[in-house]
């Protein structure tokens, strides 16, 4: 016999190799890897709730199940987007509503690709989406078959839009081409196609789309832009105009601004209807809007109203020239004769310690405070423009089917003299004059007074606004708008110019406050305008919340690294607009890291570009204590985590719960972050999923643990029916959705943590996340964040405000952090204001469970951090912002989580000093990973993160008693996947040894 082949050699080599691959794959997967696999599979294990725990929140009547909670939010979203539509023209007040049974031709390639949403993590599911075709045979219409096919296939109408951009990093820009909007050439409407509408010629329904997203403004180049009616487009409306159609009506599905300066001229347009994103039901409202009619037989106008002023000429804008997407380039060489592309906001700075590939971009808040309809009415009230051509729909226009008179009827009791503490309150009787049922909505507007080249101040700025039910033909209903206190209307005077610094309302007998229909018109009314006087000037140098100091924090300091304001060429003034006005900075212009001079490179640049933190902030008074002592750790206090719930911030028992943590327990939890709350079982501290985004439970990292869940309509839509009851309606259908969770009846996880709603600003309307905010004004945007937040807390959801601070632009958002620069007037008046709003003012009524029965009740809610910089430091691990403002100033308890922490410059050490306690990762490389067990300075920050992280959980939909979390099954397959194949291995090397053995013995 030939010699036995040696099967030992193999099998040692195959079994090292697989061996050491599973030992580390083991490691890695239960370790590093293990959220974000979970994260992406959706399964970080089930939770068992044993005994007899319970939950104080309690869903809604008629709710049970994921499929009666997604068809309530279903419901809610069709009746805001039933007031969010907005009725921009109606030509004659003829040209809508339709007649029932109307025949109508769609026109549009983008009808057959209607937007419902942004992209990115803001974006609607397509889930169960209702079509604009759905949605007018629901309203009784017919349409065109033949169009629909049209615009179907492409080989006829042309590729469509471009697909949305997924590149939410990368910092490259949008380019600005036709197929961003993709209408159809009017030369691939063939005879059959016209000739196919006869038998459809009630109306024509055009539609307009565009649409932006994270990480991507809309494109726009020097002398165009895509917010304009693209020539594609023109000439659609042209033709379809002269075909003889009945009504010719433009849909406008677009969450922007757009020039609409042509159709509201063109006489062949009979009516524009703009309705946003409708979310995935929310369609269902176009078609009864259209008709004036609900599904339910109810007859109604549309209630609408803009949250954006409407130019004419967006290039005439002050923001036109200092907007974050590039107007063009230029080509630099570099000394080492490297040629590169250097856009028009950004720097390329080759000084900084020699570092040559480090683009950096700016965006220069050179317009102050005038900006949107308060640069419009001011101008206007300066003689600078002519407002009737400078702008085609004002801020808060809307239009009804019915007419409306008001009448005030207060006056007498309306103070005349305002004082600190004066609270005004307008009662203003609304009657439905008309033919139609309808809704109306006062607003309120204050004029103050302005010393000429002294504290800017806008012509006119929204203090109140209320909304009537649904009125029938003669009746009426008396709503009441209350302005607390000067305080909602001050000025911040950052210079001292009126001799103090802080905020102020200045000395003068000329406060107007205007019952108004829009920033630019008052009502018709006996009394529309009342004048009060202010005898002394009144200051804020507290805040009057909280009583703390209020003093610059973003101007004045001596380290001018610090300082936001410092690269601001110039600074638009209401005393010489033409003298002021933004221009547009090349980029050697831009000098990023050097404060000083050229060769004076500023500390926090040279950290960045080393990786490094900085030194941490002096005013952080942690690190003021010379002997400050170690903080407990691991003490056996017997105390569970329920127990904290409903327990004041300040009770003397969370000291004793948080002295259980140990050092291990406090890291884990501040770092893993991603989505999600981690537990800490053995002193009862629950898990809890976390999503975006402020459409509703629509993670699109996670569709597995977030699923069957309602996709609302786009935050404008929202703020557009001026209504903040519809937006506590959302709130409360969103968190009945997150009350029952994945699987309520397998007693898993319900969904507790929600990162909305956004509270950025529309400053130009070519931000690509605008969508997802509100308005332009921040008083709105506060008002709703905060009717949002009260609606989701009564069944336990916290909410995620979103994103502190000055996230106004998405295009190289995270290209070394986008440097945003800003005076502090601006920074206080206008982007820090509706966060404010939201955080003070949110949750007073809350009284529906057992911890939110007085004034003192539990305000838990969280924050979000941006990616940008304020000024050069990130907003992320900025003290200022974090603590000093947010907690100090405004009185905040809660948690702060910073956004998805991707970039190198989001320095976690930092963040965790300067009071941002969560760290949104989960790839487990960006995380603070070698704190100090023996530095009482970390300990003593890690505690402090850990108990407002705590805090909020405490008191949120996921504490229901003793629980158990089970190991994912993606994990115990794997590992039961490892155990077989490392079976396999030995029952191998069983089988080649005794082979050999029997070779050896055959031999």
């Amino acid at each position: 016999m030939g010699k036995k082949k040696n099967r030992i050699i193999p099998w040692a080599i195959t079994t090292a190799l697989v061996g050491a691959f599973l030992i580390v794959a083991n490691v890695l997967v239960g370790g590093q890897f293990k959220d974000i696999v979970s994260t992406v599979l959706g399964d970080r294990g089930k939770v068992e709730i044993i005994g007899d725990g319970g939950n104080v929140f309690i869903l809604d009547d008629g709710i049970t199940d994921k499929a009666t909670a997604k068809e309530n939010g279903n419901k809610v979203n069709i009746k805001i987007c039933e007031e969010g539509i907005t009725l921009l023209k109606n030509k004659g007040n003829a040209g809508l509503p339709l007649q029932n049974g109307a025949k109508i031709s769609i026109f549009g390639k983008n009808s057959d690709n209607i937007a419902i949403g942004g992209s990115g993590s803001g974006s609607a599911s397509s889930e169960g989406v209702i079509s604009l075709f759905e949605s007018l045979e629901k309203s009784g219409f017919s349409y065109n078959p033949t169009l629909k096919a049209f615009y179907h296939d492409n080989s006829k109408s042309g590729n469509g839009r471009d697909q949305n951009n997924s590149d939410l990093d990368s910092g490259s820009e949008v380019e600005f081409q036709e197929s961003f909007v993709g209408e159809t050439e009017l030369d691939k409407y063939t005879q059959d196609i016209w000739d196919s509408c006869e038998a459809y010629k009630d109306a024509a329904l055009v539609v307009i789309t565009r649409i932006g997203g994270e990480g991507h403004d809309l494109p726009r180049t020097a002398n165009d832009h895509s917010l304009k009616l693209r020539p594609a487009e023109k000439a659609l409306i042209e033709e379809v105009g002269k075909k003889g159609f009945g009504k010719v009506i433009v849909l406008l599905n677009t969450a922007a601004a757009m020039e609409l300066g042509d159709l509201e001229a063109n006489d062949m347009v009979d009516a524009v209807l703009w309705i946003g994103y409708e979310g995935t039901a929310g369609m269902t409202a176009v078609g009864e809007v259209l008709k004036g009619e609900m599904l339910d037989g109810t007859k109604f106008s549309p209630s609408g109203k803009t949250v954006d002023i409407y130019p004419a000429d967006f290039t005439k804008d002050p923001t036109w020239n200092n907007f974050g997407a590039a107007l063009g380039g230029v080509t630099k060489e570099l000394t080492n004769g490297k040629k590169v592309s250097v856009g028009g906001d950004c720097y390329y700075n080759e000084t900084a310690l020699g570092v040559i590939d480090q683009k950096v971009y700016y965006t220069d808040y050179e317009e102050g405070i005038y900006y949107g309809y308060r640069y419009y009415e001011t101008a206007a009230a300066e003689n600078y423009i002519n407002y009737d051509e400078a702008v085609v729909y004002p801020f808060g226009h809307g239009l009804s089917y019915t007419n409306f008179s008001w009448s005030l009827e207060n006056k007498s009791e309306i103070p005349a003299v305002l004082e600190k503490d004066t609270k005004m309150t307008f009662k203003v009787k609304v009657t439905n004059t008309g033919e139609y049922p309808g809704r109306d909505t006062v607003q309120l507007y204050v004029t103050p007074h302005y010393n000429r080249g002294g504290l800017e101040k806008s012509a006119k700025v929204l203090v109140g606004f209320a909304k009537t039910d649904l009125l029938q033909p003669g009746k009426s209903q008396t709503v009441e708008i209350s302005v607390d206190s000067p305080y909602a209307y001050a000025s911040y005077d950052y210079k001292g110019i009126t001799g103090q610094k802080g905020y102020v309302v200045e000395k003068g007998d000329d406060y107007k406050f205007t019952i108004s229909t829009d920033s630019h018109n008052a009502k018709e009314m006996e009394n529309a305008v009342i004048t009060a006087s202010v005898a002394a000037n009144i200051v804020y140098d507290k805040d009057p919340t909280t009583e703390t100091e209020v003093k610059n924090l973003y101007s004045d300091n001596e380290d001018i690294s610090l300082n936001a304001d410092t690269q601001l060429q110039s600074l638009l003034s209401r005393a010489d607009f033409a003298g002021t006005w933004p221009e547009y900075r090349a980029p050697e212009q831009k000098k990023v890291g050097q404060s000083v001079n050229e060769f004076e490179i500023s500390k926090d640049w040279i950290n960045l570009m080393l990786n490094k933190s900085r030194d941490p902030n002096p005013n952080n008074p942690i690190l003021l204590k010379a002997d400050l002592p170690m903080p407990n750790m691991g003490k056996a206090n017997e105390i569970k985590f329920e127990e904290l719930s409903g327990l004041p911030y300040d009770d003397p028992k969370w000291e004793d719960f948080l002295d259980q943590l140990t050092f291990q327990e406090m890291k884990n939890l501040i770092n893993k972050g991603a989505f999600q709350t981690i537990a800490i079982e053995r002193l009862g501290v629950p898990p809890t999923d976390n999503t975006d985004g402020p459409v509703g439970w629509v993670n699109f990292m996670d569709p597995v643990t977030f699923h069957d869940t309602c996709s609302y309509c786009c935050g404008v839509v929202v703020a557009s029916t001026w209504n903040v009851d519809r937006a506590y309606d959302m709130g409360r259908a969103v968190g009945n959705e997150g009350l029952i969770g994945t699987t309520q009846e397998a007693r898993n996880k319900p969904y507790t943590g929600w990162y909305a709603p956004g509270l950025n600003i529309h400053r130009s309307p070519f931000g690509g996340r605008n969508f997802e905010y509100y308005s332009e004004d921040p008083l709105l945007s506060g008002q709703y964040a905060a009717s949002v937040s009260k609606g989701t807390w009564s069944k336990g959801v916290y909410t995620t405000l979103k994103h502190f601070a000055v996230n106004e632009t998405e295009t190289h958002r995270s290209s070394n952090g986008l440097l945003t620069w800003l005076n502090e007037q601006s920074l206080r008046e206008i982007y820090l204001k509706g966060f404010e709003i939201a955080v003070k003012g949110g949750f007073s009524s809350l009284n529906e469970h057992k911890y939110f029965g007085d004034e003192k009740a539990i305000k838990p809610v969280s924050v979000m951090t941006s990616f940008n910089r304020i000024g050069e430091r990130w907003t992320g691990g900025d003290y200022r912002l974090n603590t000093t403002i947010l907690r100090d100033e405004w009185g905040f308890e809660g948690l702060v989580i910073c956004d998805f922490n991707t970039c190198p410059y989001m320095i976690e050490k930092d963040m965790f000093y300067s009071g941002n306690d969560l760290n949104l990762e989960s790839a487990g490389q960006q995380v603070w990973d070698n704190p100090d067990q023996n530095s009482a300075y970390d300990v003593t920050v890690m505690r402090q993160c850990s108990k407002n992280i705590l805090f909020v959980v405490a008191n949120s939909n996921a504490v229901r008693g003793d629980f158990i979390v089970h190991e994912p099954t993606w994990l115990i397959l794997f590992r039961i996947g490892s155990g077989v194949v490392a079976g396999g291995l030995l029952v191998w090397g069983v089988f080649a040894i005794l082979s050999f053995v029997k070779g050896r013995k055959e031999a």
